[in-house]
């Protein structure tokens, strides 16, 4: 038997669910009861004790909700609410973990208003960072990320940055085609938002979340790296759709967030879609279109690689997600499906076991990979903005 003490800095939707998507950190921590411990399968107690967030009422209310409908309301027994994460990292003794959920402008810099990280990393607390790593300029960030890699080596400590599709078994069947039939040639992501009920003031300001590439196309952008390898900054080009130019008119968006863009600076309003590309290191050629387009709930996203005799397309990889492979020699493609693959309790688990066996390894995305991943959409994100 072992035991974790887990803690959350944030009680929004991506640590505790809610509507916009499969995002719940704490109750996929709620189905891990055992933990591979040394090639053994051992029982895991987890004790969730505090929850830090600056509208603690509502944290409030999301405890009160674990404590009455969780499948392990013993996990919440021993619980406090904080407003301020430094109070909770001071008070609470021995934490061993946190998940870190908050808004992109809220992190990932020394000249936030939070250097959450930063500051966990003092206490030898280990971290499961979400997606993306902050909204700030790549230099800020790049700062953070050296405080963390020197944790990580001296220090042993585990920061984990939440890129599920790399635990999807649907995108490590994908790795390893193109490990046995050699390098990618070409990358192309298409990803298409469904914007008419995304209703966050927060969202359509990319001063607070970065913009859509670096909040949402993020995504695509590491799994471009995961899968081709590094990308040659120099070599990014892209160009956007501006929410000043003639089709930077939305039909479907509401007018609250209409009379709000039309307050902020130009730079800050996020454009309607993108495309760019570049270069990888070994020469292959990548890219991504991005759009703010669909009407509805539902988005549609799928992206593909080419390599000598092979094509590879992952179809709707956050729904039903499936593969479309032709392989070398073939002139047919065969669809692969994945069935009942929860990639976010794929995430959380190696995570777990990452610090229970003091070994980072089995982690597929550390804070020092996941900032080049920042650093391309933030290049992206800059390289759109130039015809401004």
């Amino acid at each position: 038997m072992t035991s974790l003490r887990i803690a959350f800095i944030g009680a929004g939707q991506v640590n505790f669910g809610g509507g916009e998507g499969p995002w719940n950190h704490a109750r996929r921590l709620e189905e891990i009861s055992v933990i591979n411990c040394q090639d053994k399968d051992v029982p895991l107690t987890i004790n969730v004790v505090g929850i830090a967030d600056p509208f603690a009422t509502h944290a409030e209310k999301i405890l009160q909700n674990q404590r009455q409908k969780s499948i392990k309301p013993e996990m919440w027994k021993d619980t406090k609410v904080f407003s301020s994460y430094k109070d909770m990292i001071n008070e609470i003794p021995n934490i061993d973990a946190v998940f870190i959920g908050v808004p992109p402008s809220s992190h990932g810099s020394m000249n936030s208003p939070n250097s959450i990280e930063v500051d966990c990393a003092a206490k030898g607390i280990h971290m499961l960072v979400e997606k993306p790593i902050s909204c700030y300029p790549a230099e800020e960030v790049e700062q953070v990320a050296s405080i963390l890699d020197k944790a990580e080596k001296e220090n042993g400590l585990v920061v984990s940055v939440a890129y599920m599709f790399r635990y999807s078994r649907a995108v490590q069947k994908m790795k390893e085609i193109i490990n046995k039939y050699g390098p990618v040639r070409v990358f192309n992501g298409r990803y298409d938002c469904a914007y008419a009920n995304l209703n966050k003031e927060m969202w359509w300001d990319a001063s607070k979340c970065g913009g859509p590439i670096v909040e949402q196309a993020t995504h695509f952008c590491d799994l471009a790296r995961f899968l081709g390898g590094d990308v040659r900054l120099n070599t990014v080009q892209a160009i956007s759709i501006k929410q000043t130019d003639p089709l930077g008119k939305l039909d479907k968006l509401p007018p609250n967030l209409q009379n709000m863009e039309q307050g902020l600076p130009e730079h800050n309003r996020i454009p309607r879609a993108t495309i760019a590309n570049w270069h990888f290191t070994n020469g292959a050629i990548g890219s991504l279109t991005h759009g703010v387009l669909l009407h509805g709930n539902k988005y549609e996203a799928e992206l593909e690689v080419w390599g000598d005799g092979y094509r590879i397309v992952l179809i709707d990889p956050y729904g039903k997600c499936k593969l479309s492979v032709r392989l070398p020699d073939s002139e047919t493609a065969q669809e692969i499906e994945f069935p009942d693959d929860d990639m976010y309790l794929n995430e959380d688990k190696t995570f777990l076991e990452a610090i229970v066996n003091k070994d980072p390894r089995a982690i597929q995305s550390l804070y020092a990979d996941s900032y080049q991943t920042y650093a391309l959409t933030y290049k992206i994100r800059t390289e759109s903005q130039k015809s401004l």
